[in-house]
C-alpha cells in the first residue's frame, strides 16, 4: 500500500502548514497522493464555531491548481474540499458545489443543530454536552439527529467521499456516553451506511480519530467490516492540520480496511 492521504488541511483553512509546506512535508515522507481537501467558507448568516466566512478563496483554489502542476512527477496532488452540511442551506450548498471543479469532495457532519443553535460537537466536550442537554440529556436523540443529517447530507449524490464517518463519538471514551453495541445505535449506523452504498460514495478510513478522545480511527472497526461486507470502498485519510499528523504506520492501516 502506497502512503496516500485523501483529507488534509492547510492555512487555507484551520490547518497550520501554507499549501506548499503541506507538500513538501507530504513528499519528505514518501508520500504518493496527497489531496488537499480544507473547510469550504460558510454561508452568509451562520455562525459556525471554527470555521470562517475567509476560508477557501478563488484565490486558493487557483495556487492549488498551480501546486497541482509544478509538483507533477515528484507527487500526485488532488484539488478538494471539505464541505460542511448546513441544514436550511441546501440552495447554496448546491450553487457552492458547483461553482468549483475539484478532484475530490468530501461531505462532513461537524454540527448537529437544536432549536436553531448549531453545536460543533467535535470542537469540545462542552459543545458536546451543550447539545445533548439540548435534546434533555438523550443521547439516542443526539446520535440520531447527527447520523439523519449525515444520510441527507450524503443522499444528495454531490459528494465523492464521507469523511470521518462516525465522529459523533469523539468523545465517548469507554463508552461514555452510549454503547456502540447496542441495537439502536447499530441500526443507526447500518441504515446510514445503506445510502452511502445506493450513492457509490466512498468512505474514509480517518486517523484523526487516533489523537482525539475517542483514541480510535473512524470509523469503527465494526463499521469498517461491516462497510467492506457492503462493496463500500475506502480512502485513507489522516485530517492532517499540523505536519506531525501526517505521520502513521501505512502496514497498520493496510490491515485495518484490507
Amino acid at each position: 500500500m502506497e502512503k496516500v492521504s485523501y483529507h488534509t488541511h492547510t492555512t487555507i483553512s484551520d490547518g497550520k502548514l501554507t499549501p506548499r509546506e503541506l507538500v513538501e512535508a507530504a513528499i519528505s515522507r514518501g508520500y504518493k497522493v496527497l489531496a488537499i481537501t480544507d473547510h469550504y467558507t460558510t454561508p452568509e448568516g451562520v455562525n459556525s464555531s471554527g470555521w470562517g466566512n475567509d476560508f477557501y478563496t478563488d484565490e486558493d483554489y487557483l495556487e492549488l491548481r498551480k501546486l497541482q502542476e509544478e509538483y507533477k512527477g515528484k507527487i500526485k496532488i488532488l484539488v478538494g474540499v471539505e464541505f460542511e452540511w448546513y441544514l436550511g442551506r441546501e440552495d447554496w450548498l448546491f450553487q457552492e458545489v458547483q461553482k468549483r471543479d475539484y478532484d475530490i469532495k468530501l461531505i462532513s457532519v461537524h454540527q448537529i443543530v437544536v432549536d436553531s443553535k448549531r453545536f460543533t460537537i467535535n470542537s469540545s466536550k462542552e459543545a458536546f454536552e451543550g447539545a445533548l442537554l439540548g435534546f434533555g440529556g438523550e443521547i439516542k436523540k443526539v446520535v440520531s439527529v447527527y447520523y439523519e443529517t449525515l444520510r441527507e447530507a450524503v443522499g444528495t449524490g454531490w459528494y465523492d467521499l464521507v469523511a470521518h464517518f462516525d465522529l459523533i463519538k469523539v468523545y465517548n471514551e469507554d463508552s461514555k456516553y452510549f454503547d456502540e453495541s447496542e441495537e439502536w445505535y447499530r441500526k443507526e449506523v447500518i441504515r446510514t451506511l445503506k445510502v452511502i452504498k445506493e450513492m457509490g460514495i466512498k468512505m474514509e478510513v480517518n486517523l484523526g480519530g487516533l489523537i482525539r478522545p475517542c483514541r480510535e480511527q473512524y470509523p469503527s472497526r465494526w463499521i469498517i467490516d461491516k462497510a467492506k461486507e457492503m462493496g463500500i470502498e475506502f480512502l485513507v485519510g489522516t485530517d492532517a492540520h499540523k505536519e506531525p499528523q501526517l505521520d502513521y504506520d501505512v502496514n497498520e492501516v493496510s490491515e485495518l480496511i484490507g
